[in-house]
C-alpha cells in the first residue's frame, strides 16, 4: 500500500524556472544505489540476505539493496526498486527507464554501464552519461574535434542468449561517446548518448558528471535525517518495505515543501534552503494542524515556507573528493542471524585486532562473577 502511495506522489519537481536542475535544455536526474540495514532476525536474512565470509558464514547485518533515481537540483526520488543484498544494480535498475523520458539527462557511477543498459534507455528516449570501466570503452570508429571519439559495442554471446531466454530483443551494436578525462593522477572514461561535440561540450559534460554526487546527499536525508541513522525497525520483510516506502514517500514531500519554498520570489537554489529545518518545521507543525481547515491549511502552508526561507544556507562549493568509507571495518561481537541455538563468528574472528572484544552471547547478557547467583 505504502509503494502505491510512492507511485501516486512521486514525480519530477524541477519546473523550467528551477535554478541548477537544467542544462542545455537536458533535465538532470541522477541514478545510484545504496543499502540500507536490517535487524538481524531470520525472516530478514532468509529473504534479503547480508555479506558473508568465503565460507559463507553471515557477519553484519542483512541488508535491501536499493537502486534510486532522482532529481540533481531538487533531490526529489522519481522512482525506485528494492531487492535483497544478492541483487545487481544494474538488474534492478532496468525497470527505472520507464520513470525517464525525451529531455533526461541520467547521469550513473561505474557498473552500470553495458549495451543493454543503454539499450534500455535509449528506448525510453532517455539520454545517459556514465562513467565507464577500462573493459566498456569499446572499438573507436571516429576522433571528434574536442578530443572525445565515437566508439561501437556489441553485446556478448551470453549476454544474447539470456535476453533471447527472457524473450527480449537486443541491438546488434550500440553506437556512444567516450570522453577522457583527468580525475586527480588517474585517467577517467565517460560514455554518453549525447553524439553531437558542439551542442554538448565535453568539458561541460565532465562538469555535469561531477554534479552527480549530490545523490548521495539525497541518501544522506532519508538514512539519517528520517531514519533512525542505522538499522531500521522493522524485523519482518513486509514491514522493511513499509517502511522505506514509507521514508520514500515523506522525503518526496518534504523535497516538495523546499523546493516551492525555493520558488518563492526571488528564487533560489533548493540546495540553499535547509532540509533538516524542513524537517523539524514538518514534525512541529502537524499537530497544530489536525482537523483544520483549508483555508488554514493553505495559510500554515505559506507561513512554513517563510520559515524555511528565513536563513539560507551559503551557496554550494564544488566537489571533488575520493570516496571513503566511514562505516567500521570490524565488528567486535559475536553475531548470528537470530538463530538463538548456534552463535556463528563475527567480523573480528577473521581479522584480528588488539581492540578489546566482548564475550557476550548474541541476545544473552552473559553475567559478570560478582554478579553470578550461587547455586543452591
Amino acid at each position: 500500500m505504502l509503494e502505491t502511495v510512492f507511485r501516486q506522489v512521486a514525480g519530477p519537481l524541477a519546473t523550467p524556472a528551477t535554478p541548477g536542475a537544467w542544462w542545455r535544455g537536458l533535465r538532470l536526474l541522477a541514478l545510484d544505489g545504496t543499502q540500507f540495514d536490517l535487524p538481524d532476525s531470520t525472516s530478514n536474512g532468509d529473504t534479503f540476505d547480508g555479506p558473508s565470509t568465503t565460507g559463507g558464514v553471515p557477519f553484519g547485518f542483512p541488508q535491501v539493496r536499493a537502486v534510486v533515481l532522482a532529481e540533481i537540483g531538487t533531490h526529489g526520488v522519481l522512482d525506485a526498486r528494492l531487492g535483497g543484498y544478492r541483487d545487481g544494480e544494474r538488474s534492478l535498475a532496468y525497470p527505472l527507464a520507464g520513470s525517464t523520458g525525451p529531455g533526461d539527462l541520467v547521469i550513473a557511477d561505474r557498473g552500470f554501464w553495458s549495451v543493454e543498459f543503454a539499450h534500455v534507455f535509449t528506448v525510453a528516449s532517455t539520454d545517459l552519461l556514465v562513467r565507464l570501466q577500462s573493459n566498456h570503452l569499446g572499438t573507436t570508429q571516429e576522433e571528434l574535434p574536442d578530443g572525445s571519439y565515437l566508439s561501437i559495442a556489441r553485446p556478448g554471446k551470453e549476454v544474447r542468449l539470456r535476453a533471447a531466454r527472457e524473450g527480449r530483443m537486443l541491438p546488434r551494436h550500440v553506437i556512444y561517446r567516450v570522453i577522457t578525462f583527468a580525475k586527480g593522477d588517474k585517467v577517467a572514461h565517460l560514455g554518453t548518448t549525447l553524439l553531437d561535440p558542439e551542442q554538448y561540450p565535453a568539458a561541460e559534460l565532465v562538469a555535469r558528471y561531477r554534479e552527480s554526487w549530490e545523490i548521495e546527499l539525497a541518501f544522506d536525508e532519508i538514512k539519517n535525517h528520517l531514519g533512525p541513522g542505522g538499522p531500521i525497525r522493522s524485523r519482518t520483510p513486509e514491514g522493511v518495505r513499509q517502511e522505506l516506502w514509507a521514508y520514500l514517500a515523506v522525503h518526496h514531500a518534504i523535497r516538495q515543501f523546499a523546493h516551492t519554498a525555493a520558488l518563492a520570489r526571488p528564487a533560489v537554489d533548493t540546495d540553499r534552503v535547509s532540509y533538516l529545518k524542513c524537517v523539524r518545521i514538518v514534525r512541529r507543525s502537524i499537530p497544530s494542524q489536525l482537523g483544520a481547515t483549508a483555508t488554514n491549511l493553505t495559510h500554515s502552508f505559506a507561513e512554513a515556507g517563510r520559515e524555511a526561507r528565513a536563513r539560507l544556507l551559503p551557496a554550494r562549493r564544488s566537489r571533488d573528493c575520493p570516496r571513503a568509507i566511514k562505516k567500521p571495518n570490524r565488528w567486535p561481537v559475536l553475531r548470528t542471524r537470530a538463530r538463538r541455538d548456534t552463535v556463528q563468528p563475527g567480523r573480528w574472528a577473521h581479522n584480528q585486532t588488539t581492540k578489546p572484544k566482548s564475550n557476550r552471547r548474541a541476545g544473552r547478557p552473559v553475567l559478570k562473577e560478582a554478579q553470578a547467583v550461587p547455586p543452591p
